[in-house]
């Protein structure tokens, strides 16, 4: 997003390189991911749910997973300042690729475990993100109505309907 350089560029120099760093990681994690500006931090989305925002500070970098993670990074979380939803990191140098990748699969698992929700509406995330499956449930349990299944690269499985919990109609 255009207006995410900005941004980024308005901190100082070692700063600003980390938080580069940042975004390109994630994106590299996230790779269908969408860019916004949340709060006013650079935020990446997976169809519409915020995945991470992270923003520079006078004194460190704050990456912003939300709550639902913190338990899920459980002994990864130590040597970085923790608060509710808030990760901090070194103000000059972005946190490992290793790091990230554990914070994204806990983000993403945090995500599938939500589902399915009281409506019955379902969805199910691959690990970078990419929607894996999309539907809803009756109170019963039954998978009904439309459903759509994509492969890890965001390309149609299949998609067709179910009454009662058994395929019906064309697929």
């Amino acid at each position: 997003m255009d207006d995410i350089d900005p941004i980024i560029n308005a901190f100082p120099e070692a700063q600003a390189k980390a938080l580069g760093d940042v975004r390109k990681r994630l994106k590299t994690l996230l790779p269908l991911a969408t860019e916004d500006l949340s709060w006013g931090m650079p935020t990446l989305r997976c169809h519409d749910i915020l995945m991470v925002s992270y923003t520079g500070f006078a004194h460190h970098n704050s990456l912003f997973p939300g709550p639902d993670v913190h338990e899920r990074l459980g002994t990864l979380l130590e040597g970085y300042t923790t608060t509710k939803g808030t990760i901090h990191f070194d103000r000059d140098k972005a946190p490992p690729v290793a790091f990230l990748r554990a914070l994204v699969k806990a983000k993403i698992g945090a995500i599938n475990d939500s589902y399915p929700r009281k409506s019955g509406e379902f969805l199910a995330l691959y690990e970078n993100g990419v929607l894996k499956s999309r539907g809803r449930y009756t109170d019963a349990g039954d998978m009904t109505g439309k459903w759509t299944f994509f492969r890890k690269d965001g390309s149609l499985l299949r998609e067709g309907s179910f009454k009662n919990g058994q395929q019906k109609g064309p697929w």
